[in-house]
């Protein structure tokens, strides 16, 4: 059986932070652990602007260090601090087996007001265990390019940069800029969660107009429609984007509609597509429905994509009448009398 604990979190000074985190573990109960094993696995760097997100913060790593053990960072830039100071402070956590501990996380809490922002990147640098792959966690709802200087240099710590801009106010312009960082970041591999929040729709979309089952699905696609809740348009967009990308559509256009929306108009051997993307002004913030029109075997179908719960979206297939050949089927059968036949 494994049990989790956690320490008390204590305030330390920079100079002394390797030093306290390698002191024995005690047990918030007073117990110290006879046999204690400390497993790291990587670095993680996570910055964030406020208490109210620093808190957020810590219980997210405190479910990821079990399953990843790892030396975690987390940079609390607050701009509205006018303090030239830097505080830390250090936290464990680990899992008991029987009876002795495994150390799986360890946390460092540094904070800084805009003065100490300079600093935190010599600071991060000098508490990294440095045999380690690195991944930077950019959880401030900005575009992490925007940061400028802290974000370059924390990017050079790490192998991987992490972001989510779902969280972006202002998510076209700084869409623009992150692609730009992202075209150029060299070793640093860019993880966005908004693109992976769509996995699911990327993959049913692509089985609902894979060729076997829909012949000419994709060749004769005409219209995209997308309909999202608040904060999820760079999902949308990022959809929107792989389909593209995918058919080898170029984009010859694009506007703001009334609504508010976006659509934008493409070019490829087969016609000119048309995507539209609008949003829901309430609502959580995930995809809500896709509509594809296009035409299989030559005849008129939309299919809809519908968002029913948390990992389940339907699938339904619009004008397509059961007049229709289904030739997969009809294969199928013929098969299904060979088989039939064969125990007769």
């Amino acid at each position: 059986m494994t049990t989790l604990v956690a320490s008390e979190s204590r305030f330390v000074s920079l100079a002394a932070i390797e030093r306290e985190l390698a002191r024995p573990w005690q047990h918030p109960g007073g117990r110290r652990e006879e046999q204690t094993t400390r497993a790291l696995m990587g670095n993680l760097i996570a910055v964030c602007r406020s208490e109210r997100e620093r808190a957020g913060l810590e219980r997210e790593v405190a479910q990821i260090v079990p399953h990843y053990p790892t030396r975690a960072l987390l940079l609390v830039v607050d701009p509205a601090n006018q303090s030239a100071g830097i505080e830390a402070s250090i936290a464990l956590q680990g899992c008991i087996r029987g009876s002795s501990l495994q150390i799986c996380g360890e946390l460092v809490i540094i904070g800084a007001g805009g003065p100490g922002t300079p600093r935190l990147a010599s600071v991060a640098r000098a508490v990294l265990l440095g045999d380690l792959p690195t991944s930077l966690w950019w959880a401030s709802p900005e575009a992490p390019p925007l940061a400028g200087e802290l974000f370059s240099q924390l990017a050079e710590l790490a192998d991987q940069v992490i972001y989510d801009s779902a969280a972006w106010a202002d998510p076209l312009r700084q869409l623009v800029v992150t692609a730009t960082w992202v075209s150029g970041s060299g070793r640093q591999v860019a993880s966005d969660l908004a693109w992976r929040r769509a996995k699911l729709w990327r993959r049913i979309i692509a089985q609902s107009l894979d060729p076997t089952l829909a012949p000419g699905a994709l060749e004769g696609i005409e219209e995209v429609h997308i309909e999202h809740g608040p904060h999820a348009l760079t999902q949308a967009w990022l959809l929107s984007g792989w389909l593209a990308l995918r058919l080898g559509w170029v984009p010859r256009g694009g506007k703001l509609l009334p609504g508010p929306g976006v659509s934008w108009s493409f070019e490829w051997p087969h016609g000119r597509p048309r995507v539209e993307i609008r949003r829901h002004p309430e609502g959580e913030p995930d995809i809500r429905t896709v509509r594809i029109v296009t035409r299989v075997d030559g005849r008129p179908v939309t299919f809809r994509f519908e968002l029913q719960a948390a990992g389940r979206v339907a699938v339904s297939a619009e004008r397509l009448t059961d007049r229709a050949r289904d030739r997969l089927f009809e294969s199928s059968v013929a098969l299904a009398r060979t088989m039939a036949e064969a125990v007769l």
